[in-house]
């Protein structure tokens, strides 16, 4: 595994969580957010694809199994279903500034 994330991954990231401010927690917006966190999950693959040893890639797939599913849970009103894309897109956005600051590796060479 690469100890560093790369500076136009970093970037990438960045204009990730831009993406994400400006889309906001409209469902008509979900998929393009959806395709943002699919697409965080294969840059943190590039890193190896062992959850044990890639911090990045664990947050990621934690965040899936968690506020993801909740987004795609069955709500009575769509206010309902905004607040679990808002809770999902602010976690995704922490990760991706944590991501960007190579927090998730340097904490493994401590």
């Amino acid at each position: 595994m690469k100890n560093n994330i790369s500076h136009q991954h970093k970037l990438q990231f960045e204009e990730m969580k831009k993406s994400l401010a400006t889309l906001g927690p409209k469902e008509g917006n979900f998929i393009q957010v959806e395709l943002l966190f699919y697409e965080a999950i294969t840059v943190a693959r590039e890193y190896g694809d062992d959850e044990n040893e890639n911090q990045l890639l664990a947050a990621l797939k934690q965040l899936q199994a968690n506020q993801y599913q909740q987004t795609k849970a069955m709500f009575k009103k769509s206010s309902q279903r905004e607040v679990a894309i808002r809770r999902f897109i602010n976690v995704l956005k922490s990760i991706l500034a944590a991501g960007a600051k190579d927090a998730y590796f340097h904490s493994q060479l401590s």
